[in-house]
């Protein structure tokens, strides 16, 4: 092997202060997309490469998935690379770095993701992000320029590597630690009302009609309180993994006369004209009937709530492409632009001074997380003052008869 020049050695010594310097950065950014976008771009930088890429464990799915892509790698974004048959899934299992310089060549790349973005993948280099002895997931750098891959920079990536899987670790646990302090200052509203009302009950000279008032808001807040809890499990155990989807062919039209027939009287209460239509001649989908059933319900709630005396809301199932398509469209006052891309976080809610923003500010989240757990994607469209259209699509499972 040749000795190093002196303009190598140069560059290794600055790829290792530029390590230093960032390993300072990465450990003080607790913000996870913006920690894993410092990644990547500083990846491509140090290992001068056309693209770098970060995938990380589904739990859920047991597929590696696109988390992070920068230099032209950016459409394949949250793209699912399984375990068997692919470059990151043998790191992942197997804990080595791997250097490949002709993908074409390596029954191991997976070229599906090339084929969901515009960008060509000619080299990988791809190390383990491990913390301790779990593997989380996998660091690539593509397409070296003007070279190869060599051994410094399988060094250099291996060392930010192992700095990144410890900055990944602790976001994480940063987010979840700021989801329970938020999920315990939500718990604090409805309990300071049980507590105040209950202990109004307990003055002696309460008149009748302050009991009967007192009872309705402790149930009112005990029920809000046992949603919330509900909520935030059945949250819990679908980013977790431990939901079970019982699939099985379900024929949407049963599912939207269901939801329909039950939602009916609260759409009269408002006020609100309710009709479902389902397009003849869909496919069966492959699903959970029950969960499929939660998702329009959530949906159909929210349009409800959020809408105008007079209004209307309309579940139509039809077909876009080769999906199923199902859309829940409203009359209500509409969502700001500014909030739109904000209305699956969870907790959130849309500001609005009429204070018509109500309910545990999860159930979008779980919607959202039912409809991708079905291999489906949810999308939200909305004008103030005119309305909201909530449409997910479904994998068609049989061709109708």
């Amino acid at each position: 092997m040749a000795e190093p020049t002196l303009a190598e050695l140069q560059h290794h010594l600055t790829q290792l202060e530029t390590l230093l310097v960032l390993s300072r950065v990465l450990t003080s950014t607790l913000d996870l997309p913006t920690l894993l976008d410092l990644i990547v771009n500083s990846g491509r930088e140090m290992i001068d490469c056309e693209a770098c890429s970060i995938l990380l464990l589904d739990a859920k799915t047991g597929e590696l998935y696109f988390e992070a892509t920068g230099g032209g790698a950016e459409m394949i974004k949250r793209v699912a690379v399984p375990l068997d048959s692919s470059v990151a899934g043998w790191v992942f299992r197997s804990g080595r770095p791997i250097v490949i310089g002709d993908t074409s060549a390596d029954t191991r790349f997976y070229k599906q993701a090339d084929a969901q973005s515009a960008f060509t993948t000619r080299s990988i280099l791809a190390v383990p992000l491990k913390v301790k002895d779990k593997i989380i997931g996998c660091l690539e750098a593509l397409n070296k320029r003007g070279a190869t891959f060599g051994e410094d920079d399988t060094e250099i990536l291996t060392t930010l590597a192992a700095q990144a899987a410890v900055a990944i670790q602790n976001a994480r646990l940063f987010e979840q630690s700021d989801q329970v302090a938020q999920m315990v200052h939500e718990l604090r509203t409805p309990l300071t009302g049980i507590v105040a009302y209950s202990e109004l009950l307990m003055h002696p000279r309460l008149q009748p009609e302050m009991i009967a008032e007192s009872a309705r808001t402790i149930n009112t807040e005990a029920v809000r309180l046992a949603q919330f809890i509900n909520d935030f499990l059945d949250l819990a155990r679908l980013e977790s993994g431990r939901t079970r989807i019982a699939y099985q062919p379900v024929d949407m039209s049963f599912v939207v006369h269901d939801v329909v027939q039950l939602m009916q009287p609260r759409a009269a209460e408002c006020d609100l004209t309710l009709t479902g239509s389902v397009a003849d001649g869909l496919p069966c989908v492959k699903g959970d009937p029950a969960r499929l059933k939660q998702i329009l319900l959530n949906l159909v709630g929210n349009a409800i709530k959020y809408n105008r005396p007079g209004g209307s809301v309309q579940v139509t199932v039809g077909q876009r492409d080769d999906y199923v398509l199902v859309q829940v469209q409203d009359t209500g006052k509409g969502i700001p632009p500014e909030s739109l891309p904000h209305v699956f976080d969870k907790f959130y809610r849309v500001p609005d001074s009429e204070g018509w923003a109500q309910g545990t500010g999860l159930g979008l989240s779980i919607v959202k997380q039912l409809i991708e757990a079905h291999g489906g994607k949810v999308e939200v469209e909305s004008q103030v003052g005119v309305g909201t259209t909530v449409s997910f699509s479904l994998s068609p499972l049989l061709p109708s008869s």
